[in-house]
């Protein structure tokens, strides 16, 4: 979960350089309460595999074409030096074939480049944060394609509010219906407990229950067990 006043790392990787000095004047400038951000750029694939070899990133997000490259390429390349690492993916292509090689290849989320401020930030501190971020359009249109569900490898039931679960909240939910405690979920996911704790309260209000039996319950009946 993201601290109070942390300041955010960004790589922002695209060919056209007025895109990634758009991003990075929208976030360096910026007036934001928590959190400020530093954000270097790359505007092609060798350039930005250069950075990633160099130093570690909160967030890298980049363009769904770069020049001959795909990024899916960028992120299948990042991902072999930094298996950790978050990626987002951006685009004005409409193709959600473009969409589903990205998230294959490892984007946590997928936004377009037409995005104001508000939901790039909210994309941003999501992925920080552990979950998967859509916007709003594209999501519906995964779930239309059953993309969705073959990202999620875990959801293994027809049950809509299982969808409104993250990646992260599926798999904090499969160790409590195994009784553990959230220190113990947290030690296993190397999370703080305060992080499991508002996972776990996240989960409860999402799913509209109030302890953890129905937790347990939910699990159970939704083949989310490991």
């Amino acid at each position: 979960m993201l601290n109070m006043n942390k300041t955010i790392s960004i790589l922002v990787v695209d060919d056209h350089p007025i895109v990634r000095d758009g991003i990075k004047t929208m976030l360096e400038m910026g007036k934001f309460e928590s959190y400020s951000f530093q954000v270097k750029e790359a505007g092609n694939i060798l350039d930005a595999l250069k950075l990633v070899d160099q130093q570690s990133f909160h967030l890298i997000i980049t363009d769904s074409q770069l020049g001959k490259h795909s990024g899916a390429d960028l992120i299948k390349s990042i991902l072999r030096l930094a298996p950790e690492q978050s990626v987002l993916g951006f685009s004005e292509s409409d193709d959600m074939n473009v969409v589903e090689q990205m998230l294959k290849a490892g984007a946590k989320g997928f936004i377009r480049k037409s995005v104001d401020t508000s939901e790039l930030i909210k994309a941003i501190t999501a992925i920080i944060d552990g979950r998967l971020y859509y916007a709003l359009d594209i999501a519906n249109s995964l779930i239309e394609r059953r993309i969705l569900g073959k990202t999620f490898a875990e959801f293994h039931s027809n049950n809509p509010a299982v969808a409104r679960l993250s990646k992260r909240e599926i798999e904090i939910l499969k160790f409590i219906s195994d009784q553990l405690t959230n220190e113990e979920i947290a030690k296993k996911l190397f999370l703080s407990k305060r992080t499991i704790d508002n996972h776990r309260q996240n989960i409860l209000n999402k799913l509209g229950m109030n302890n953890t039996a129905g937790l347990v319950r939910f699990a159970v009946e939704n083949g989310l067990l490991h």
